[in-house]
């Protein structure tokens, strides 16, 4: 039986895939950044302060919707988060191809842990809400 012809590894496009491709429709990932869009992050307290010296910050939208799916996706640790956001399609969409280190994810859960805390219970509740509307003879 032949076997199915694939691309090779180092096969150039003329045009890139968009990363936005690469996320179904359907995707949890959708559904976070869904959720977070809709927040209003400086009336919860999760706006950062602009860098003045350095390099700019990560967007706060972009930390979030990182925690949100890593404990969504049962990585729950910073540096597990770190490596998933180097390997997974749908992490990188999420931040936009930016790459946070652990050391960033950390800080921002440590100074943001109470609200987090809150946003995990409302993402739960939602999730419930949203399975009921889409599938309601499942429950």
């Amino acid at each position: 039986m032949p076997y199915r012809s694939s691309m090779p590894r180092n096969q150039a496009f003329l045009l890139p895939p968009s990363l936005d491709d690469l996320v179904p429709a359907d995707h949890p990932a959708r559904f976070v950044a869904e959720f977070v869009a809709e927040l209003d992050l400086a009336a919860l307290g999760f706006e950062l302060e602009a860098a003045v010296e350095g390099r700019p910050r990560y967007r706060p939208e972009h930390l979030l919707a990182c925690w949100l799916y890593g404990f969504m996706t049962r990585v729950r640790s910073s540096r597990q988060l770190e490596r998933a956001c180097t390997e997974s399609v749908a992490l990188l969409w999420l931040t936009g191809f930016e790459r946070p280190d652990h050391n960033t994810l950390w800080r921002f859960y440590q100074s943001k842990r109470p609200l987090m805390r809150e946003l995990f219970r409302r993402t739960v509740h939602l999730a419930i809400d949203v399975s009921w509307l889409i599938s309601p003879c499942t429950r």
